[in-house]
């Protein structure tokens, strides 16, 4: 099910997206929801990030490879 969100904008960004959703092939609405949800994962990983760098152990000794193979990445494919 969907559901409707105004928004409200200048003559000028209208044709901006005009515009670009038709050299896209898509609706309007399909190019604001991606962006919006682009710039929400941007965000929420930038956040994800800052708290992660935030709990880094500066005197682990932790190598690249270390953690290649945490996560089952072959360090040599790299």
């Amino acid at each position: 099910m969907t559901t409707n969100i105004n928004i409200r904008v200048d003559e000028e960004t209208k044709n901006v997206l005009k515009g670009y959703a038709k050299l896209e092939n898509k609706t309007i609405s399909e190019i604001v929801l991606e962006a919006i949800m682009e710039k929400i994962e941007n965000d929420y990983d930038y956040k994800m990030a800052l708290l992660a760098s935030k709990s880094v152990d500066l005197n682990d000794d932790t190598t690249l490879e270390d953690l290649c193979k945490e996560v089952g990445i072959d360090y040599e494919d790299l």
